[in-house]
């Protein structure tokens, strides 16, 4: 009898020492995020984490129980590339994902006839892009990073953010 009692301590004084730290260990979740992070570092994108309006939010997501309006908004990552020749004519702009396509966002509208210019460019990019914006010196795609995307859509959305930059440039310019 006595020997179950040791090992039962044994055994909890192990779960003590070690749960604490198999608590800390990133998550599956988490692994697969840092290593879309550290790619796209690597192929010279930034990365910050950066929430951005959702125009297709449900009218409970619109409105405070208390009846408050607030913004919803989608939880995303930016990753942006930085563009080496861009005329500072180029207004900043931001172009956001609806049902409806994709829609000026309140206050960043594209100059006129732009929008039709870079629409296929836009298209390439993947699927769970919900934005995509131009702030004079780099242009960035807000990205959920859903299971599904694997390493080879951050080469996907560098090559999609240098080809909207020239059109960009091209059009500014």
């Amino acid at each position: 009898m006595d020997g179950i009692w040791v090992g039962v301590i044994i055994v909890g004084v192990l779960i003590v020492a070690f749960g604490p730290i198999l608590y800390v260990l990133p998550s599956k979740k988490d692994r697969r995020l840092a290593g879309l992070r550290a790619e796209a570092r690597r192929l010279g994108l930034t990365v910050e984490l950066k929430p951005v309006r959702n125009p297709d939010a449900v009218a409970v997501e619109r409105v405070t129980a208390g009846g408050r309006p607030r913004a919803p908004m989608h939880a995303s990552a930016r990753y942006a590339l930085t563009l080496d020749r861009m005329p500072n004519e180029a207004p900043p702009w931001r172009l956001l994902r609806s049902a409806r396509g994709w829609i000026a966002d309140e206050g960043m509208d594209l100059p006129a006839g732009w929008l039709g210019q870079l629409q296929l460019l836009i298209e390439t990019l993947p699927d769970d892009v919900v934005a995509v914006d131009f702030g004079g010196r780099d242009l960035g795609c807000y990205w959920l990073e859903r299971p599904a995307s694997g390493i080879d859509a951050v080469a996907k959305i560098k090559a999609s953010l240098a080809s909207i930059g020239g059109q960009v440039a091209a059009l500014s310019g």
